[in-house]
């Protein structure tokens, strides 16, 4: 097809699956945009790659110019974190070639090839400083449901970056496309985050059962948490699917080994599903975390998110949002300022 810029100049374009021989100009085009500090480090190996090409783990759509070049590519991903569920990555265009619309083109290709239908739902962790991402994913129906604060080290410049007064940390904007999972279930939720969590659900015509109330201490002993540290980035997920009493425990630990690093910062993901739910983010909110949304229609589970970072101010003033994301993401700045008083 034929793609065209604002100036009248043309690009021929293919849009294709990935094949192996791809894998070479595919970590080129993550490096022009990311240097070295892309999120998924999986993603700088060729070995990889080229596995997950060849297994099908991904679907990594490419634009191929007439020479042979790629123009751009996004993927999504079946071997999401979460289990049952679709992950919409890597939107990356050469810098040579934007302009032309590829980000939309290579978005709404991929969904029209997606079995949706197969997933609980489809997720994006979008950029905060990129509005055009969050437009194309918000023309195909997703709806932000919240945002992982102060969690991608960018202190090297990308090729498409250099010259911006960048943050230390990026901020990542969550957002969902319904997929088979038509019911949340119960969901219970701390009272004064209730309203936020219902106009979520009620936004992507999913149903659920909100259960309000101060929450219940866990009736089992062991939690079932997570705790990831990303060294390359200072930061650290920890991840509640089951919550128990050692919870409490789980979290101090966590906090008294990471949080004495400079530039470290945290996001909590807590399962709203577990009556206990509303007792854990009490613990959180008495540490110094903010309520940051909600990550929805993530597979069996539904998840809360909650962020601190003990040194690190959260850069709102640099952080760009679409018009139709802001009311959302609005109330998650107001959650975090009050914190900060």
């Amino acid at each position: 097809m034929t793609v065209y810029n604002k100036r009248g100049e043309t690009r021929e374009v293919t849009l294709r699956l990935a094949r192996p021989e791809d894998v070479p100009d595919i970590i080129t085009l993550i490096i022009k945009q990311h240097g070295n500090y892309y999120p998924y480090v999986d993603l700088y190996s060729m070995d990889f790659v080229r596995w997950v090409i060849e297994k099908e783990d991904m679907y990594i759509i490419v634009a191929e110019l007439a020479d042979g070049m790629l123009a751009g590519m996004t993927g999504a991903n079946s071997k999401s974190q979460f289990a049952g569920t679709l992950e919409w990555i890597m939107l990356t265009i050469r810098p040579s070639c934007r302009g032309f619309s590829m980000g939309k083109l290579l978005i709404s290709f991929l969904h029209q090839i997606l079995p949706a239908e197969r997933y609980a739902g489809i997720y994006g962790h979008c950029m905060s400083l990129d509005t055009a991402s969050q437009g194309i994913v918000a023309g195909l129906g997703h709806r932000i449901t919240g945002a992982f604060l102060n969690s991608y080290r960018v202190d090297t410049h990308a090729e498409n970056f250099t010259g911006l007064d960048l943050p230390f940390k990026h901020n990542l904007i969550v957002t969902c496309l319904p997929g088979n999972k038509k019911d949340a279930g119960p969901v219970y939720a701390p009272p004064v985050h209730a309203g936020y969590i219902k106009g979520v659900y009620d936004s992507l015509g999913t149903g659920y059962t909100l259960r309000e109330g101060e929450g219940v201490k866990p009736s089992r002993v062991s939690s079932n948490c997570t705790v990831i540290q990303k060294e390359e980035h200072r930061y650290c997920e920890f991840s509640a699917e089951e919550i128990g009493l050692d919870f409490e425990k789980t979290l101090d630990d966590t906090l008294e080994q990471y949080g004495v690093l400079e530039g470290q910062s945290f996001n909590a993901l807590i399962n709203l599903n577990d009556p206990a739910a509303p007792w854990a983010y009490g613990l959180l909110e008495n540490r110094g975390f903010s309520f940051a949304g909600i990550h929805a229609l993530s597979g069996l589970r539904e998840y809360m998110i909650a962020h601190y970072s003990p040194t690190l101010p959260v850069p709102f003033d640099r952080i760009a949002v679409l018009p139709g994301f802001a009311g959302e993401f609005a109330y998650i700045r107001k959650r975090y300022e009050e914190r900060k008083r």
